[in-house]
């Protein structure tokens, strides 16, 4: 199995995310939570090139309505604030010093990201996945690095709550 393809059979999965952080590039010690320190998360990446990741700030309330379009305006406010999701095809790209992951997103919860391609730091560590982006983020008046991991899940395995 070539080195390629042997990356590619180890990301090949569904995983459970474990941490999501976003680190200042000033302050070491300035670390924000953007879903929360208890986020929680699937990114799965199949064989033929595609992936998903759906992330989660738990603690919504459930709609007063029994249709996901039938909640109201501060339902449907608070839903988008709390949760990210995107799904495409994905490109491993191995030929820099680090392997570099690319998202393509063709769906988005969040709309500026549609037909967009984010670069991804594919590293692992132990048994953990650990996705970054290949340059720090401007973010509220500052640069950031967010670095989120995952563990694998396994076969029937629920996600963490």
């Amino acid at each position: 199995m070539s080195a390629k393809s042997s990356l590619r059979h180890q990301l090949v999965g569904a995983w459970e995310l474990v941490s999501y952080a976003v680190y200042s590039e000033e302050s070491a010690s300035t670390v924000l939570h953007p879903l929360g320190e208890d986020a929680r998360g699937i990114i799965m990446y199949t064989p033929d090139g595609y992936m998903s990741a759906q992330l989660q700030r738990p603690g919504q309330k459930n709609f007063a309505g029994t249709f996901p379009t039938d909640g109201s305006q501060s339902e449907l406010a608070e839903s988008a604030e709390r949760y990210i999701g995107y799904t495409g095809a994905y490109y491993l790209d191995e030929s820099g010093e680090k392997p570099l992951l690319q998202h393509h997103f063709s769906v988005s919860s969040f709309p500026n990201w549609l037909g967009d391609t984010q670069k991804r730091v594919l590293q692992f560590e132990g048994d953990l996945l650990i996705l970054s982006l290949d340059a720090p983020m401007e973010l509220k008046g500052g640069r950031w690095n967010p670095i989120l991991k995952w563990r694998r899940m396994t076969d029937n395995q629920a996600p963490a709550k």
